[in-house]
């Protein structure tokens, strides 16, 4: 009951703003840039190993920047398409591979020097038994009536006993604190001691229009219940898990180095001027996207793909429903004839 109590406090908390950790942020003497959240989304090929990485960004003091974004591997990725927002926003993306962990974001302003924000750490929440571990936002779709949504979690067996995880033993709370089950999900598995799943997917449907996501529960109303809080838990990633642990005990100067290595480690080639105006190039570092003739199309294939989704889940709950309701009159009326 008492950690039923805090989790509530928690989420409370969460709700009337207290816990803002999720953008980062960076800046020179000529711009600031902020990374307010990003999200992946599949391509409609079964078969890619690649995904599309949504990244939303704010820039300030300049008109355009070009982006280069570091994985775990330091491998390098570059933006095949931009589209504009309102106020100095813009969402960047990306033609990763697919479950690629990011660790770092290199942003030259037009006209300035390179700003280096590290990217955010994998959130997790633990007990004596379980760690959960999530990876975010694989893919979403929106409209005027609702919101889709489905995420990526791995679950960890740190005990001596084999334990089963299942979808319903998540739970999705928004920022008001109303809280969600899966609808869609992975099929039930058995964990061993000392082992853990793949990754996971959890999907949420029928979600409200103005649904943000703002912490994810597992065995929630249980006294092991355990809270990972997005806003709070999404923080940057440490100069040691970034730059190496000589680099991160360095001085400022030292690091400012580690940084222009890694940078300078992608081929120079790729450096060329990636501004608001290049909306259609694919990341040409990347030789399976050679096979896709543009980000662009992949972007409005996967955007189709769940529009198609999620009409059919809503004529599947539509089924549901028209079956429910001739059950209840063929019920009726068998009443009145006995």
């Amino acid at each position: 009951m008492r950690s039923i109590i805090i989790l509530i406090a928690l989420l409370l908390a969460m709700a009337s703003g207290t816990a803002l950790g999720l953008p980062l942020q960076g800046s020179n003497d000529n711009a600031t840039v902020v990374i307010f959240g990003s999200s992946r989304m599949p391509v409609a090929d079964e078969n890619s190993t690649l995904e599309i990485l949504k990244v939303d960004v704010g820039l300030m003091g300049a008109e355009n920047a070009s982006y280069e974004l570091l994985d775990q591997n330091d491998l390098a990725y570059y933006p095949g398409l931009y589209r504009q927002l309102s106020s100095g926003k813009q969402t960047v993306y990306f033609l990763t591979e697919i479950d690629s962990l990011f660790k770092l974001i290199n942003v030259t302003p037009e006209g300035s020097d390179p700003i280096y924000i590290k990217w955010w750490i994998t959130p997790n929440a633990s007990n004596d038994r379980i760690k959960v571990r999530y990876y975010g936002i694989t893919d979403s779709s929106v409209n005027s009536d609702e919101q889709m949504l489905v995420l990526q979690v791995s679950v960890q067996n740190t005990a001596n006993q084999s334990i089963n995880v299942t979808p319903f033993n998540f739970t999705l709370f928004d920022q008001w604190g109303w809280n969600y089950r899966p609808t869609l999900g992975f099929d039930p598995e058995t964990v061993a001691p000392g082992s853990g799943t793949d990754r996971l997917l959890l999907g949420f449907t029928a979600l409200p229009p103005a649904f943000r996501p703002a912490a994810l529960a597992y065995d929630y109303g249980t006294p092991e219940a355990m809270v990972i809080e997005f806003e709070k838990d999404y923080v940057p990633l440490s100069d040691e898990l970034v730059y190496g642990a000589a680099s991160a005990s360095n001085s400022a100067v030292n690091n400012a180095s580690a940084q222009a290595k890694m940078a300078a480690a992608a081929p120079v080639a790729q450096m060329a001027n990636q501004t608001a105006a290049s909306v259609e190039t694919p990341p040409a570092n990347n030789s399976a996207a050679a096979k896709i003739s543009s980000i662009k199309d992949m972007v409005a294939a996967s955007e189709a793909r769940l529009a198609a989704t999620r009409q059919g889940l809503n004529q599947t709950d539509q089924d549901a429903k028209d079956a429910a309701i001739s059950t209840a009159a063929l019920n009726n009326s068998t009443a009145t004839i006995l």
